[in-house]
């Protein structure tokens, strides 16, 4: 059930959270992205695979490819202009959590992937 494990998931991202847990946030992240493509909603999966791969490579965990790979594979199925479009989309959230910086990076990661 997609749907329920979205709640556990986003209930589990905020006591990462607050416990400082970066490795635990960024696997449900990963995780939540998975969900969200279950239910075929793009942005949400754009938006946490981002974030779960970049806060994964930053703490040079070899699991941020888990969720580049299933980016990738949403951008070979929305094709490379939409995915950059919605990439974009999610741009404010995600430079709110990693930063300019980070969002500068994540073309990177998708092409290192």
């Amino acid at each position: 059930e997609p749907q329920q494990a979205i709640a556990f998931l986003e209930g589990g991202i905020q006591a990462a959270q607050f416990t400082g847990d970066t490795f635990l946030q960024a696997t449900n992240l990963a995780y939540l992205a998975e969900a969200h493509h279950q239910l075929e909603q793009s942005d949400r999966v754009i938006y946490a695979g981002a974030l779960g791969m970049y806060l994964l490579h930053q703490i040079a965990s070899s699991n941020w490819r888990q969720p580049a790979g299933l980016l990738k594979i949403l951008q070979g199925k929305l094709g490379e202009k939409e995915f950059g479009d919605r990439l974009q989309n999610q741009r404010p959230k995600l430079i709110a959590v990693i930063g300019v910086d980070g969002y500068d990076y994540l073309p990177t990661l998708l092409d290192d992937y």
